[in-house]
């Protein structure tokens, strides 16, 4: 079963800084450019691209 928990925004940036983790942003292409982009983070048409590829303890964090 997947866990669901909240991290902290430095929790999650070092996570991905140390490529723990994967962030996506739940917007797509035009907004996530426009308004929501993260250094780091890949808008969630890559992520549904990337996704069967995944291994499946992949971390995901999700904004």
């Amino acid at each position: 079963m997947t866990q669901l928990q909240k991290i902290s925004a430095a929790d999650a940036k070092r996570a991905v800084d140390e490529g723990m983790a994967l962030l996506v942003c739940i917007y797509d292409d035009d907004k996530f450019r426009d308004t929501a982009h993260l250094e780091g983070a890949i808008p969630m048409s890559e992520f549904l691209r990337m996704k069967p590829d995944l291994a499946v303890d992949t971390r995901i964090i999700f904004y």
